[in-house]
Formats: C-alpha cells, structure tokens, sequence
C-alpha cells in the first residue's frame, strides 16, 4: 500500500472526496468519492474483494516548477476469467493565478474485465486566502469522459463547488455533481450513476475570548439526489443546533437528521450469517425517518481520552439504535492503544438484527526510525478475527523496510471456536531515488 499511497496527492482530481476543514456532513464519504476517476484500491483487488497478483509496477512522480507530474504502471497477473492486463495513469497539474491550479488526468486500462476502457479528465481549482479578516475562498470545476468498449454515449461526468471553509464566523458551499448512465471509470470509484447530487452547507462559528469555552457552532447540512430521468433518489438534511467545544479541545454536539429515500427494488439489509436462507429484506417505496444523536469527545492530547455517539430514532419501516465509543490510552509517547466499539441494534416489521464491531490497535514507536503497529478487529456477522502486525524500520530518508503479518480466524461453524483462514507474511524493502 505504500508504493500506491506515496505521492497520493498529486494524483487528487477535482477534490473528489478530498478531505476539508468541515465537510458538509449530510453527504457520506462514499457519495463524497463518487466519480472519482483514479481510486489505487481497485488495482490488486477483483471485483468482489479478493487479492489479485501485480506481476510489476513503477511509478514516477514529483514537482518540477509550478507543475506536479504524476504517472502509474502496473502489470495484473490473470484471474479468474480476466486476462493479464496493463493500466496507466497519468496526471499533470500547474500552478495559476497566486494559489489555483489546472489539470488533466488520463487513465487507461480495465483491472475487473477484459473490455477496453480508458478516461479523461479536466479540472481547474481556484484558492483565494487573502480576503478581508483572514477568510478564505475555495472553487472547483471538472468535467470527465470515460469510453467503454460495449457503451456508447452518455459516459460523461462534471461537477461544479464553491465553498468558505472558514474556522470563525460564517462558512458554507454549495456543490453539483452530474454522472451519467454510461460513465464508468474502471481505475476509480462509483457508487451511484445517472444521478444529479446538489448539496449545500451553511454554519456560523462564534470563537469565546476568555474563559474555559472556545467556540460555539450552529449549522445545516443538506443533500439531494435525483435521477437525471426524473424523481427524488435520496435527501438528508441535518441540523446541528449545538456543538461547542472547550480550551482543553473536549466537545459537545448534538444532531438531528431527517432523511427521505426511495428504493426502486427492495433492499437487502441483513443475511443471517448461521442461516443464509435467513434474510431480511425493506420493500420498495418511499420512506421517510428521523433520528437524533449526542457525541461527547474529549481532547486528544490527555493520557485517556476517548468518545461516545448515542443515536437513535426511525429507520425505513422501523427503528434503529446505534452506539459508538472509543477509548484511547497514552501512558508514554512510546505507547499508544486505542479500543473501538460499535454496536447497531435495528428492528424492523421484516424482522430484528444486531451488528457489532470491535478493535484494538497499539501504536509502539520505539524511536522516530522503528515503529510497529498492531491491529485486532472482530465483528459478529463475518465472525471473523483479523490481525494486522507491521514492523516499520526507516534506515535514513528514503530507504525503509516492512514486515507485515496478516492473520484471518473464523468461527464458520458458530461454536464459539475460531480457526485460521488465512494468514501471510510480507517483507518489503524500498529505496527511493532523488535526483
């Protein structure tokens, strides 16, 4: 993951699922990443998840000037009924004006199937943090087209934003995106096509001079989604009609959500993993359902912090409870261990489901030069524990080493007694070039 993951940043196209100060929180981080043309998960993966070999690879990216250069080639090995194929992308941005950027970004290749597919995109990002008392001015535009092999015509994408992500006093955007039925980017992400999605946002943050509290925050989140043939998809509108934060960076927020969608087939939510003929599934039709929720977090800089989401109310047809929580301890700065918990209790006319989710992660940096890092993670529909256990050992800059075991234990049986499934270990050296 690291090969794909240095240098991410140059190949960012349109802010597409980019991170914000605040991103409007009535969109979800897959409606976020739609349409984005280069998503590196999709290489090494198939279509329903599982590993695929990469024969080779190579990579060349930097900044020359006002221009960042990017480009990526991977050979895939064969599986399945997919033949061995190569893809490519290249991205190339300059910088204009005082703080905006242009660019183009190409892709070519098919990683899921042996049809021909190739994308092209143009955007162009505006940036402005030279406004009265310190604001600052945001504006993107881009427009794609894929090609096919087997679709013709509408395989086209754009989307326009502007947006005020200022930490004090007012802040909002506004945001559309269009994706036509045929456009299908085979190196990066959809999750919805043929679909118009407009969102807005609109907050005021009032900063406290003096005292314990910091600031104190009010805002509205909104997200509609249409068929480009007519007809309401999805709405969420949140309101947030507190959230106020302390000195010592603990918070409170408190959020209702209110939510319409429309399923034109029924929906599939949950399959009893100990009896797969045991389904539960929401009719199609138009619902309408509220909840509220209340987090409280603490600062992250204390020896124990953690936080705590309660949320409940309607869902579809019926109703839903949902609990998160974590608690992170930090006895010394070689030492960190975090415990996640998340439970979903849902019941429905079509029937009742609990989900559950827990982990445990430890972060042991033993200097600035060798670190290892350990995960543990169960849920109760796969019944599956994994481990995840990476030794990071950075020689000097741009010369490093990975030792990583990963381990799968399930309980197929559902007799509480769990059995490997899986289990690799990698060994990686890197060594970069600088020149």
């Amino acid at each position: 993951r690291a090969f794909f993951l240095q240098d991410t940043d140059i190949f960012e196209f349109g802010r597409i699922g980019g991170k914000t100060y605040d991103a409007n929180v009535a969109t979800s981080q897959s409606n976020r990443e739609n349409a984005r043309p280069f998503f590196s998960r999709r290489l090494g993966l198939s279509s329903n998840g599982q590993p695929v070999d990469i024969s080779a690879g190579g990579k060349l990216s930097g900044r020359i000037g006002r221009w960042s250069l990017g480009s990526l080639a991977i050979r895939q090995a064969a599986f399945e009924d997919v033949d061995a194929n190569s893809v490519f992308v290249g991205r190339a941005s300059a910088s204009i004006l005082d703080e905006s950027a242009i660019g183009i970004i190409i892709t070519d290749g098919n990683p899921n199937s042996n049809l021909d597919n190739s994308l092209v995109g143009l955007d162009f990002r505006y940036l402005n943090t030279h406004l009265s008392r310190g604001r600052t001015l945001e504006a993107d535009a881009w427009f794609q087209q894929s090609s096919t092999e087997g679709l013709n015509g509408d395989d086209r994408a754009f989307g326009v934003g502007i947006q005020m992500p200022n930490k004090s006093g007012l802040r909002g955007g506004l945001a559309l995106k269009e994706i036509e039925r045929n456009f299908y980017p085979a190196l990066g992400y959809v999750n919805r096509k043929n679909i118009s999605d407009q969102n807005a946002d609109l907050g005021y943050t009032y900063i406290m001079n003096g005292g314990s509290l910091d600031y104190l925050f009010i805002g509205l989140g909104a997200q509609r989604i249409n068929s480009l043939e007519g007809g309401l998809e999805s709405r969420v509108v949140v309101l947030r009609p507190l959230e106020i934060g302390n000195r010592s960076r603990d918070k409170i927020a408190i959020r209702y959500y209110s939510t319409d969608e429309v399923l034109t087939t029924p929906f599939r939510i949950y399959t009893d993993p100990s009896n797969p003929s045991h389904q539960i599934s929401i009719p199609k039709g138009r619902y309408s359902f509220n909840e509220s929720s209340i987090s409280l977090t603490t600062g992250g800089q204390r020896k124990f912090a953690g936080g705590l989401t309660y949320q409940a109310g309607d869902f579809y047809n019926g109703e839903r409870v949902q609990i998160s929580s974590n608690v992170n301890w930090k006895p010394t700065k070689h030492f960190i261990l975090r415990l996640a918990y998340k439970f979903n209790k849902i019941n429905l006319p079509q029937g009742n489901f609990e989900t559950r989710l827990t982990s445990l992660t430890t972060e042991i940096p033993f200097s600035t030069n060798l670190s290892w890092f350990n995960l543990v993670q169960y849920d109760n529909v796969s019944e599956t524990i994994g481990i995840n256990s990476r030794l990071h050992w950075v020689k000097r800059d741009g010369q490093e080493i990975f030792l990583v075991l990963n381990h799968n234990r399930e309980d197929l049986d559902r007799d509480n007694q769990f059995n490997s499934s899986m289990a690799d270990l990698s060994l990686k050296l890197n060594y970069t070039l600088r020149f």
